[in-house]
């Protein structure tokens, strides 16, 4: 298994930030539902406007600071589930996209990955690509990305077994296996089918997203989880391994160094802070300023939220606009008024002391502790 040389791969990773534009609050300025979105590729056509992004730049002044939405059709972390006969739900007005929950035992499900699959003429795929293909005449550009996704093999199971998984782990433990095995192969297949539709080296995707399984007990990760998540990386075959799992406890962390992650994203993880992150693994990870957390800070806070991350260990940091509100306009900015900070401090020779002393008194009180306990 790929193993990283831990004693200096945190020393050698380079701070990095970014605020991400959302498709929820483009989607609000352009006035389409996410129903609407997803469903009508007339939708997109106005969310991806040239008067769109106008509205958004005239919103917030930072706009040149904000990682901008390339076109895309509607992101669906379920895409590749709905190629093995799960249906699609989407709610009417601004409902997120679901599934419908199945009923199949392992034995189906084994039976039904055991088939071949010819992804680009399943489920609603075709769909989708004609939505692409309408999207780029209407708007007459070349590049439109295919946004049907994937997760990874805990999640991905999840979503077949629903509860049944973790029944499963101790009533059918080696079939579930069988199952668990056959699934991440069928995800690769899936995923270099996803690169090729978005002409992608395939070489270069060694990211997985997989938030279930921060709900398998960390002793059997060794067991149920690393096995198939190593089979995912190595597939890539690369020098590099970045995992996003939300809702992981500090007992979780000792895997990561196991399974060879060299990029890890707890996002949102209420029983994690830098310092516990920091004092249990180590792994180079980013620190979310999750945007359901901005009505919790105001602009000094939001920067001490930034300035907390750098000081307890933290290769970096990002968050993501979600919401057209003055308030929440404020904290982004003074997260990025405090990330430019940083990296104008650390370019100077500035260590995570200096960069914690920037912190307000009310800043230093609130995070972690605090914050973990009595704010999240």
């Amino acid at each position: 298994m790929f193993k990283p040389d831990y004693t200096t791969l945190r020393e050698k990773t380079p701070f990095t930030w970014h605020v991400n534009m959302s498709y929820y609050v483009m989607a609000e300025l352009a006035g389409v539902t996410l129903h609407d979105l997803f469903t009508n590729y007339k939708a997109s056509v106005k969310l991806y406007s040239k008067e769109n992004f106008d509205k958004f730049n005239e919103f917030f002044p930072m706009h040149e600071k904000i990682k901008k939405l390339s076109p895309s059709t509607p992101p669906i972390s379920y895409g590749h589930i709905n190629m093995l006969g799960v249906d699609l739900a989407f709610p009417d007005g601004n409902g997120e996209v679901n599934y419908a929950r199945s009923d199949k035992s392992l034995d189906e499900w084994i039976s039904i990955l055991d088939k071949p699959i010819d992804f680009s003429v399943t489920g609603m795929v075709p769909f989708y690509l004609e939505y692409r293909d309408n999207m780029k005449k209407a708007m007459n550009i070349d590049n439109v990305n295919f946004g049907m996704a994937y997760q990874g093999p805990i999640t991905t199971a999840y979503t077949l077994l629903d509860l049944q998984l973790y029944y499963d782990i101790y009533d059918e433990p080696e079939k579930l296996k069988v199952l668990l095995g056959k699934l991440i192969r069928s995800i690769i297949q899936f995923k270099k089918f996803y690169c090729q539709v978005n002409n992608v080296d395939y070489k270069y995707t060694p990211y997985m997203s997989d938030d279930c399984a921060a709900l398998i007990p960390a002793d059997m990760w060794e067991e149920f989880v690393i096995p198939y998540m190593d089979i995912f990386y190595s597939d890539v075959n690369a020098n590099r391994r970045s995992l996003h799992s939300e809702g992981m406890v500090y007992k979780h962390l000792k895997n990561l160094e196991t399974l060879g992650i060299t990029r890890y994203d707890p996002s949102v993880s209420p029983q994690l802070d830098p310092v516990i992150i920091y004092n249990n693994c180590l792994v180079p990870f980013l620190w979310r300023m999750c945007s359901i957390y901005h009505d919790l800070l105001d602009r000094e806070l939001a920067m001490d939220f930034v300035f907390a991350s750098v000081r307890d260990g933290a290769s970096g940091v990002f968050s993501c606009i979600t919401e057209l509100k003055e308030h929440n306009k404020n904290v982004v900015e003074g997260f990025i008024q405090a990330c430019e900070i940083v990296e104008d401090m650390l370019a100077k020779g500035a260590n995570r002391a200096d960069i914690g002393a920037m912190m307000s008194s009310r800043g230093k009180d609130i995070f972690w502790e605090k914050w973990r306990t009595q704010y999240i």
